[in-house]
C-alpha cells in the first residue's frame, strides 16, 4: 500500500484564524475539483472522497495566518489518478484566499506504525446529533473501527472486522471548537497505539493515507506516525 502526498505551497491573500483553515482550504479543493469531470463527480456524491489535508504551515504562535506570507499545507490519498488530477486543477489556482505557487508531489510506502497521532481535530457526531464525546472513550474507539472498516470495504471491496488499536487517550483538555457552516463543531485529538498484526497495520497506514474518523474532506482527521 502506498500514499501519495501534495505538499502544496501557496501565498496567503486575506489574515486567516487558524479554526478557519480547514473551511477556507476546503472550499480551494472543493473550487478545483468542479474543474474536472471526474473530479466533480466524487465531490458531489455522497461518499468518502478518501483524501485528507491539514492546517497551513508553519504553525502562527499567536494563531493568527498573516497576509502576504508563505505557507504550505499537505494532500494525501491513496489513488495516484485521483492524487494527479488534484494537483493538475489546484496548479496555478487562486481564489480570494489562497494563490497557489507550487505543488510537488511526494510516494510514500507503507511503514510500520506504532502510534497514530492526530494533528488536526477529529470529529464524531453522536448519538444526539451533536459533536460532544464527554469522554467516553468507548464509543471514541468504536467510531473510529467502524469507520475505518467502511473506508477499508468502500475501496478494497472486502469486509473487514479487525480492532487495530492498542490503546487510545485524548490530549485536549477542552473539545476544539471549528467553524464549518455558520456552526461550530466540537473537535478532539487523539494518541492511537496500533497492533503489530499485519491487518492492523494495514488499517492504521489506511488512516495515515486518508484520515481517521469523519469530514476528512474538511481536513479533519489527518494524522502523523511514529
Amino acid at each position: 500500500m502506498n500514499c501519495y502526498n501534495l505538499k502544496i505551497i501557496t501565498l496567503l491573500k486575506q489574515n486567516l484564524k487558524n479554526e478557519e483553515t480547514y473551511e477556507k482550504i476546503s472550499n480551494l479543493i472543493s473550487y478545483a475539483m468542479l474543474k474536472d469531470k471526474n473530479l466533480k463527480e466524487i465531490h458531489e456524491k455522497n461518499t468518502f472522497k478518501n483524501y485528507v489535508f491539514c492546517s497551513l504551515y508553519p504553525v502562527q504562535k499567536d494563531g493568527i495566518y498573516k497576509q502576504n506570507n508563505i505557507y504550505s499545507f499537505d494532500l494525501r490519498g491513496l489513488e495516484f489518478s485521483k492524487i494527479m488530477k488534484l494537483k493538475q486543477v489546484l496548479t496555478g489556482l487562486e481564489n480570494d484566499y489562497f494563490k497557489i505557487i507550487q505543488i510537488n508531489l511526494q510516494n510514500h510506502e507503507q511503514i510500520k506504525i506504532n502510534k497514530l497521532i492526530t494533528l488536526t481535530p477529529t470529529i464524531i457526531t453522536t448519538p444526539k446529533g451533536d459533536y460532544d464525546i464527554q469522554d467516553n472513550m468507548e464509543l471514541v474507539k468504536d467510531r473510529i473501527l467502524a469507520n475505518i472498516q467502511k473506508k477499508y470495504k468502500n475501496i478494497y471491496n472486502t469486509e473487514v472486522n479487525v480492532d487495530f488499536i492498542k490503546e487510545i487517550k485524548k490530549t485536549n483538555r477542552q473539545p476544539i471548537k471549528i467553524p464549518y457552516k455558520n456552526i461550530n463543531m466540537l473537535g478532539n485529538k487523539f494518541e492511537i497505539e496500533v497492533k503489530e498484526d499485519p491487518m492492523s497495520q494495514n488499517l492504521a497506514y489506511l488512516a495515515l493515507s486518508i484520515g481517521i474518523l469523519e469530514k476528512n474532506s474538511l481536513g479533519l482527521g489527518f494524522c502523523m506516525a511514529r
